[in-house]
């Protein structure tokens, strides 16, 4: 029998293969404890239990006894602790020396007969005492600093670590689950779309079957470049008695225009069996893809569902435009205000905390440039003029420093008034003069210089029409700012729309008309009012007057003021109850939504009942109307249509819910997440919904008191479960339709990404021994070629139109000679290899024509002072000059050439090519070829490279202009002179 270790975890598998509970390492971790003459110790399975090499059996080292743990596992081994036999084997050891001396392994032993040494008194005490647990306080620590390295190591805010903490906290309740749990990141990705999102998403269709929906759509393209159709569906739930807004689908999409979009919704909707007779309504953007009147997808949408309840777009956006639209008539001076000092603060950390001392210095609340002002958020000019406006003093304080010397002195009557006026003492002074010399003595770039130069301009120079502006911006985005905040919330107050916008309108128009031409007009009346001279307030700013009345009749056009749905949909406040429109227009709104009303029932009846009905609880200015409503819903026998025509209506969206989905798309859906698709962030953003809806964290959701008898939701789990098979099938179903694309295509099957990759990185290497080889030859080529020009271009360089070569045939171990040469040569070996000796050209000579006789072939000799004497100089090249109409450019030849362009005569042709090197009177050049007889040209391949002499040279250049990306062309000039030499 042998103690076995971890070391040996193969072995102990193979001896424990087949019984119910096999050895488990981990078991030596876990801590029981045992009372032992009314004290209690604490003590690890490790430190009394040894596997040996028998199955199902480990050895109790006080004890000496091998336990049995093949049925009960580590149940057995912490029951043979709690028994009488252990424990008074702990008592006899307690008496006289430590436990923890049985419990430890005994030291190594120095030889085979030495002896171990026992233990300090110390050591001794220490070990009798037991193990002494850690002080809470520490535990805390520790798990303190774990919480924290985790949120390091994985970069995760401190807003996380309550959340995280709690997570821990409840998942802690059931250990045996935490324990069991393994969720990687791929297992995540697929449990969050084929488990948690599927089964809320098929909730959520559920529901649009039962009930009445209205759904706001939207279209943004995501930080990967993604486009993505994101669809929000708000109902009223009967059981949870509330108005739900959850999630229907992100779908990608390839092209933004009506018709497809118009098949994505109909083929989401048939493919999850939702039904068209529910929809009530449809909020879109005002763009002309979306509500255009003849081909816009709300149209399309009304063949499938005829009874479309017209709410008009989005008001929000009309407003938003509306603050663009006023701020146009100011040419946009504020903005550019606002964007100057947000980028002049941005990546200045030293100017920031000198504007807010100053901001200290002078008592005013400090605020950042760096926040506020966002170029396509209209209405947040309104949060940037406020803070502008209310840090004007510190920024003219802070940009006093960087004006100019006459500017300083000139402003600096204003500047002193401005200390005074906020009490600043001597020693503030004395810093702001501090500060003021440093920031002038930075450096700054051109550009930032000029957009320093625009900020005191309008500081300082322009202060009183900086002061106005803002003033004016402040009074009147202000009463645009508070609508889109009161509709962009999550309450429910379609009611109020029409209430509202009428208010919006007739406010703003009081800044600038005069009341009595307003204050008596219907909401038609104001839908056609015509803004006339004599109504409006005297201003002597003819930009503030535009603004003013571009603006009004911007919103007049936009508005429904006059809308009939809208008007009908105000009806819905429990205010007007009793009032007799309120049943006039209730009955008005049930004709437009009468195919969603119960059949053979009296509207009218319960309409007269409900507005004299004393059971109903009164309803007070602030309360939530769903849930006064509720009260007229829990009686369902006594106003069964009216319930259901409030339903309908409490579902209507009244602002652009869907655009916060975008928000967290940016974040999901960016450019390190590239690989994630938009199935992950569909269920994301399901079970985000779903959790907002119900108002519950995710903690709270799935949290159970009870967590062995609690219950669990069996449909979640189920998906759950089964999301790893749904996942590897889809996987499956992809891979066949990628084989089947590309079979059709005539291409082959790919294996798996990894032998994709292998292959692709054989391939590549493959290529670039066959691009290294071609290189190799193509320069072996160069070389031959400049070798052949060098040596061919010589004669013709003198001035000979013509050459015959004639020269004796020489082996240069390509092969065997042939011809006339072949023989002469094998003629020579033969005799060399009989022991002849042909040293030089002579001797050669000298053998072949004593054979001469035995042979048809002629020998000659020519020696060279025979050719010299044969030279005529009348055929060397000569200077002839022809009496011509001009006199010819002599050009002066640069010998500092390397580099340039220049024209070159080779043969009598003019070509175009750069200067590689220039040795004595010769350079080296790489022409250009011409394409045609066009001004084309473009760098041959291989490079043709040659040496000309300098007096070939005919003219530098300036370099050839590309025409694209392989072509160039030479300038009008050089290229008449090319045309001349041609």
């Amino acid at each position: 029998m042998s103690v076995l270790g971890e070391e040996d975890a193969a072995n102990v598998k193979r001896i424990d293969g087949g019984i119910k509970c096999s050895w488990k390492w981990s078991w030596l971790k876990l801590e029981g404890k045992v009372a032992v003459k009314g004290k209690e110790l604490s003590f690890h399975i490790g430190d009394i239990f040894k596997k040996i090499d028998r199955q199902g059996l480990a050895r109790c080292v006080l004890c000496q006894k091998d336990i049995n743990y093949s049925n009960k596992g580590s149940h057995a081994l912490m029951a043979h602790v709690q028994t009488d036999i252990h424990k008074r084997k702990l008592e006899v050891i307690m008496s006289t020396q430590s436990v923890a001396s049985h419990f430890l392994p005994a030291p190594a032993s120095q030889g085979q007969g030495s002896m171990s040494t026992s233990p300090g008194p110390e050591t001794v005490r220490q070990q009798v005492q037991g193990k002494m647990p850690v002080p809470i306080v520490s535990r805390i620590a520790n798990a303190e600093a774990m919480v924290l390295g985790t949120l390091a190591e994985h970069s995760i805010p401190f807003s996380m670590a309550p959340v995280i903490v709690e997570l821990a906290q409840t998942l802690s309740l059931d250990k045996p689950a935490l324990q069991g749990m393994k969720l990687s990141r791929t297992a995540a990705s697929y449990k969050m779309i084929h488990g948690l999102g599927r089964t809320y998403s098929e909730r959520t269709f559920s529901n649009m079957r039962r009930f009445s929906f209205s759904l706001n759509i939207d279209e943004s393209t995501s930080n990967n470049n993604k486009k993505v159709l994101s669809m929000l569906v708000c109902y009223y739930h009967n059981d949870l008695h509330k108005v739900m807004v959850e999630h229907l689908g992100s779908v990608e999409i390839l092209r933004v225009d009506a018709a497809s979009l118009e098949k994505v919704l109909s083929d989401f909707f048939r493919d999850n069996n939702i039904p068209w007779h529910n929809l009530v309504s449809l909020l879109m953007d005002s763009c002309a893809v979306m509500r255009g009147s003849k081909t816009g997808l709300e149209t399309r949408i009304q063949q499938y569902c005829p009874n479309l309840l017209d709410v008009d777009g989005d008001s929000c956006h009309h407003v938003h435009n509306a603050a663009k639209k006023f701020s146009e008539a100011f040419d946009g001076n504020l903005e550019r205000l606002f964007s100057d000092l947000q980028v002049d603060h941005q990546w200045s950390p030293d100017q920031v905390m000198y504007l807010k001392e100053i901001a200290m210095m002078l008592n005013l609340p400090a605020s950042s440039p760096q926040r506020g002002f966002v170029n396509h958020r209209w209405l947040s000019a309104y949060d940037a003029s406020m803070a502008t406006h209310a840090m004007m003093p510190a920024y003219q304080v802070l940009y006093y420093g960087f004006l100019s010397t006459a500017d300083k002195e000139l402003y600096k009557e204003p500047f002193e008034s401005i200390l005074t006026k906020h009490n600043v003492n001597e020693t503030a002074r004395a810093r702001v003069k501090v500060v003021q010399d440093k920031l002038a003595k930075k450096g700054m770039t051109p550009q930032g210089c000029e957009r320093k130069k625009r900020i005191c301009q309008k500081l300082w120079h322009e202060e009183t029409t900086t002061v106005l502006e803002l003033s004016l911006y402040m009074g009147v985005l202000a009463i645009l700012k508070d609508y889109v905040m009161v509709f962009q919330g999550s309450e429910t107050l379609v009611h109020k729309l029409h209430d509202r916008q009428l208010e919006l309108f007739l406010a703003y128009l009081a800044c600038f008309v005069k009341a009595e031409h307003i204050t008596k007009l219907s909401p038609k009346a104001l839908k056609e009012l015509v803004l006339e001279d004599h109504m409006l307030l005297h201003s002597k700013d003819i930009r503030v007057r535009k603004a003013y009345t571009t603006t009004a009749v911007y919103l007049q056009k936009k508005l429904p003021l006059n809308s009939p749905t809208l008007i009908a949909l105000s009806a819905l406040d429990p205010l007007l109850r009793g009032h007799s429109q309120a049943t006039i227009q209730l009955k008005r709104l049930g004709g437009m939504l009468s195919h969603l009303l119960p059949e053979n029932q009296d509207l009218q009846r319960e309409l007269v009942h409900f507005n004299v009905d004393l059971t109903l609880p009164r309803y007070k200015e602030g309360d939530g109307v769903v849930e006064w409503w509720g009260h007229v819903f829990d009686q369902p026998g006594k106003y069964p249509t009216l319930s259901a025509l409030v339903k309908c209506c409490l579902s209507i969206f009244h602002g652009p819910r869907v655009e916060s989905s975008f928000s967290l798309m940016n974040e999901v859906l960016d450019q390190r997440s590239g690989n994630m698709n938009v199935e992950t962030f569909n269920a994301i953003q399901t079970v985000k919904y779903t959790l907002l809806s119900r108002g519950q964290t995710a903690i709270q959701m799935f949290r159970r008191e009870d967590v062995k008898f609690g219950e669990v939701d069996r449909m979640m789990s189920k998906n759950i479960s089964t999301a790893a098979a749904t996942y590897r099938q889809r996987l499956k179903a992809k891979s066949m339709d990628r084989e089947m694309q590309q079979r059709r295509y005539g291409h082959k099957q790919m294996g798996s990404a990894q032998q994709a990759k292998k292959q692709a990185a054989e391939t590549e290497k493959q290529a670039r021994l066959r691009h290294a080889a071609t290189q190799r030859k193509r320069a072996m080529e160069t070389l031959v070629t400049l070798a052949k020009r060098r040596r061919n271009t010589i004669p013709f360089l003198s001035g000979f139109t013509q050459v015959t070569w004639n020269f004796s045939e020489k082996s240069h171990g390509k092969g065997a000679p042939d011809g006339v040469g072949g023989a002469v040569k094998r003629i020579a070996d033969s005799a060399v290899n009989r022991g002849a000796d042909i040293q030089t050209p002579e001797d050669f000579y000298s053998f072949l024509t004593e054979r001469q006789a035995s042979s048809e072939i002629k020998f000659f000799w020519v020696s060279e002072e025979d050719i010299k004497r044969h030279i005529c100089e009348c055929h060397n090249t000569t200077v002839v000059s022809f009496k011509t109409s001009s006199t010819p450019v002599s050009v002066k030849v640069d010998h500092d050439l390397t580099g340039k362009f220049i024209l070159v005569k080779y043969e009598g042709q003019p070509f175009v090519g750069q200067v590689l090197r220039v040795i004595g009177e010769e350079t080296e050049v790489t022409a250009m070829q011409q394409l045609g007889n066009r001004n084309v040209f473009t760098w041959p391949h291989p490079a043709d490279k040659i040496f000309y002499y300098l007096t070939d040279v005919l003219e530098v250049i300036s370099e050839p202009e590309p025409l694209n990306s392989r072509h160039s062309r030479l300038t009008d000039a050089h290229w008449d002179s090319f045309s001349r030499h041609t």
